[in-house]
């Protein structure tokens, strides 16, 4: 060291054997004090280095490790409330994710827009909420340091999670724009999705599912177009969805353009939304016509020139689209395959033209699956409460297996109180129903074109729930009531009978019977019926449960048409007299069945009579005020006197 300071002593100096002793020591101060200032400088910049080594590493690797540790720690002395807060949030989220489905639900019945995210933000919810499910904070004693640990780090992350879907579900914006503009949507076969068949798990759907998916996959000469068609809420679009899925996943088709049509389309909008699906600009022709042969180039290009595979999918027909309009032909053109779904088959028909058309029936589903359905809705088990889950077995049953409807019914339920339960099987048992569900049926029975098949529709309603009926039946009391226009003979009215049968099955508003020449109402259409011919103009008094109370409370003159099933019924009320009656249809009498004399004494405008099963029907010779009579229907009755008075 001391050698050192010498040689930067004589560098620093220039050494003279003439400098005298003085000189030297005095540039040897100056050495030593140039040396102390370098030793300052050094300690400060050392100073200086250690407090930003502390600063920058130490302090923050020891705040991160206080804050981790005492985080997680946390996890463990706190499991408990970390889990309370997770429930407290989930009860909230689920509270917001019902509200999101019934309003949900409205915008569809009511074909309104949905905001875009709804779907994916329902199913991340259920996700988290399956999650919350699982973490449990029961039994887990002070001792098990690691399920505690466990179990509050989860319901901590849960919790986070659930803030945040609650905060996305505020950014959605909820307007009551309508869908009837028509809207169009396209895609391609970029980005493979896995979905399960049919949609659900409901094997029920497997079969139609799987049909109308070879179909698709079939040559375009054997299967061009292809109808999903059943009744309102049974899930044709949500099978039409699920069959877009798997065709992008297997790249059945190069490119999708599906089209939402709804009750009144605009197709000034809908061909300008297919254009931009296809080509990217919109249209600028002032005309239908112009704009769809526009349409028809750009679909020309595709398929000629860039040798593409397309599936035009029109969801929710309503009535007869001409497929000019929308760029394609009749027959549809080589590489193009048509999916629609429709309440009504022959609309479908029409729309398809001379292109092979495939009809698909989805039909609602089975008791087993609608059951399950209602459950997960509900979140009420067999297990989890077995009362309970009868009476929604029940529910389901007034339901009709129909998915919309369950959906709508289990969702309103659910975390409901038992008699809130009770409450709407009562309804459902008393044909009362929900308006969103009524709004379902109202739509099919406004979109029928002829009063006539309205008229047939309606009558339907006279008949017990669940009844087969007979078509000629129909026949006789539409004949008797003067319901067909230019119909003059028996066989006229039998071709226009059956002429609006066909119709109304084609619309799904009737089913097909297992008795042949028979047809039957779902216990749903039923009830729309019923609450329609009870107000209003109609003023219809329909019966078939219990009479035995049914008297003047009941009773309105301006009735035209009654049906009653007298089972239990001793006596009709003595001043029953309905003078504008025309239609009045009597089932299941027996003998004790006392009717007054002058029974038809105020029944100047009765033109049908229709007894079934009844034992001594009233035939007396008052019949003769009833000038108006055209049809007399007995069926299984039993007479007991002579009908010469009748001739």
């Amino acid at each position: 060291m001391i050698d050192f300071l010498i040689f930067m002593f004589l560098q620093y100096v220039t050494f003279d054997v003439e400098t005298s002793v003085i000189k030297l020591f005095e540039h040897f101060l100056r050495f030593l004090f140039f040396l102390l200032i370098c030793l300052r400088d050094l300690l400060v910049s050392i100073r200086k280095m250690e407090q930003m080594l502390y600063d920058q590493v130490v302090a923050p690797v020891v705040k991160f490790m206080t804050s981790h540790i005492t985080k997680h720690l946390g996890y463990v002395i706190c499991s408990t409330k970390h889990v309370t807060g997770m429930r407290e949030k989930m009860s909230r989220l689920v509270a917001t994710r019902t509200d999101v489905i019934q309003h949900k639900n409205r915008n569809e019945t009511n074909d309104k827009e949905i905001p875009a995210g709804v779907e994916a933000w329902l199913g991340e919810v259920e996700k988290v909420k399956d999650e919350v499910e699982s973490i449990s904070n029961d039994d887990i004693g002070c001792i098990h340091m690691k399920n505690r640990y466990r179990a509050g780090r989860n319901a901590f992350k849960a919790t986070m999670r659930i803030q945040e879907l609650i905060t996305e579900n505020s950014k959605f914006t909820w307007t009551e724009a309508p869908l009837a503009t028509g809207r169009a949507t396209s895609s391609t076969t970029s980005t493979p999705l896995l979905v399960s068949p049919g949609g659900n798990d409901f094997k029920s759907r497997d079969i139609p599912f799987n049909d109308a998916l070879k179909l698709l996959q079939q040559d375009d000469n054997k299967s061009q177009a292809i109808a999903l068609c059943g009744m309102g809420g049974v899930g044709k679009t949500t099978m039409m969805e699920q069959l877009k899925k798997v065709a992008e996943e297997k790249k059945m088709f190069d490119f999708f353009v599906k089209v939402t049509l709804g009750g009144n389309p605009n197709m000034f909008s809908i061909q300008n939304d297919i254009a931009i699906c296809i080509g990217g600009e919109s249209l600028r022709e002032a005309t239908v016509t112009a704009r769809g042969e526009t349409l028809q180039r750009k679909f020309e290009k595709k398929l000629e020139d860039d040798k593409k595979k397309i599936l035009v999918i029109l969801d929710d027909v309503w009535q007869k689209v001409d497929i000019k309009d929308i760029g394609l032909t009749s027959p549809l053109p080589k590489g193009v395959k048509l999916l629609l779904t429709s309440r009504d088959s022959k609309v479908c028909k029409l729309t398809a033209g001379t292109s092979l058309l495939q009809v698909v029936q989805v039909n609602e589903l089975s008791d087993v699956e609608a059951q399950k359905f209602f459950s997960e809705c509900t979140g009420v088990s067999k297990e989890h409460d077995k009362n309970l889950f009868q009476i929604g077995c029940d529910i389901v049953n007034k339901c009709g297996n129909l998915p919309l409807v369950i959906q709508l019914i289990g969702t309103t339920l659910k975390s409901e109180d038992d008699y809130a339960w009770r409450d709407t099987l009562n309804r459902l048992k008393n044909h009362d129903l929900d308006d969103k569900v009524q709004e379902i049926i109202k739509i099919s029975y406004e979109y029928l074109k002829k009063d006539e098949d309205k008229e047939i529709f309606l009558h339907c309603g006279l008949f017990p729930e669940d009844s087969d009926i007979e078509i000629e039946d129909l026949v006789r009391h539409g004949w008797g009531l003067k319901l067909f226009k230019n119909v003059s003979t028996l066989r006229e009215a039998r071709d226009r009978t059956n002429t609006c049968v066909r119709n109304l099955v084609n619309a799904n508003l009737l089913m097909e019977s297992e008795r042949r020449g028979c047809v039957k109402l779902h216990d749903l259409v039923l009830a729309f019926v019923l609450a329609r011919v009870s107000e209003g103009d109609f003023a219809w008094i329909v019966n078939h449960g219990d009479v035995s109370t049914w008297g003047r409370d009941e009773m309105n003159e301006s009735c035209k048409r009654i049906s009653l099933t007298c089972m239990g019924m001793s006596e009709f009320p003595r001043d029953f007299k309905y003078p504008d009656l025309s239609f009045i249809q009597l089932m299941d009498g027996d003998e004790s069945l006392k009717l007054p004399e002058d029974f038809y004494a105020s029944m100047e405008n009765l033109k049908v009579i229709a007894f079934y099963n009844m034992q001594y029907p009233p035939l007396p010779t008052s019949l003769q005020f009833s000038t108006n009579l055209k049809s007399l229907c007995l069926h299984r009755c039993e007479l007991t006197y002579d009908c010469y008075h009748l001739r």
